[in-house]
C-alpha cells in the first residue's frame, strides 16, 4: 500500500469515528443540559443545512489532510508542523462549508451573530486538535509508513 494511501486509511480509522461522535455531542448537547428538546431544535433550525455539509466536508477533508500528512512524513518534517498542517486543513475545509452554507440558509437575518460561533469553533478546533487527535493520527501514520519502509 502506498504511503498516500496509509495516510488516508489512518485519518479515516481514527478521524472517522472521534469526529462524528464529537458532532453528535455537541448536537445533543442542548437536550443533555436542558432535559428538554427546544435548544437541539433551535440549533439544527440554525445550522441544519450546515451541520449536515459539516459532515460531508469531513468525510472528505480526511482523505485530503490524511495525503497531505503522509507526503509531509514522507519529506521527513516535523510531527507538530504535519499535525498542524492536517489540522489545519481539515478544520478550514469543514469551517468553510459550515460558515458558506450558514450564509446561504440565513440569508435574511443578521449574519454577524450566526457566523461568530463557527469562527471560534474554527480557531479552537485547529489548536486543540493539532496537540491531540492531529498529533495521534500524524503519529501513526509515520509509525505505518517507516515499518513498512523496513
Amino acid at each position: 500500500m502506498t504511503s498516500k494511501r496509509q495516510g488516508i486509511l489512518i485519518s479515516y480509522l481514527i478521524g472517522a469515528p472521534v469526529g462524528l461522535f464529537s458532532i453528535l455531542i455537541v448536537s445533543i448537547t442542548p437536550v443533555a443540559l436542558t432535559g428538554e428538546g427546544l435548544g437541539t431544535m433551535l440549533l439544527f433550525g440554525t445550522y441544519g443545512k450546515a451541520i449536515l455539509g459539516l459532515i460531508i466536508s469531513f468525510l472528505i477533508a480526511l482523505s485530503i489532510g490524511g495525503q497531505s500528512a503522509s507526503i509531509d512524513i514522507e519529506r521527513q518534517k516535523s510531527l507538530i508542523k504535519t499535525s498542524f498542517k492536517y489540522s489545519l486543513t481539515v478544520n478550514t475545509i469543514i469551517w468553510t462549508v459550515f460558515i458558506l452554507l450558514t450564509i446561504l440558509s440565513n440569508e435574511k437575518k443578521n449574519l454577524f451573530l450566526f457566523i461568530i460561533p463557527p469562527i471560534i469553533a474554527f480557531i479552537l478546533c485547529t489548536i486543540i486538535t493539532t496537540f491531540t487527535l492531529g498529533l495521534l493520527i500524524c503519529y501513526t501514520i509515520r509509525k505505518r509508513i517507516n515499518n513498512a519502509n523496513i
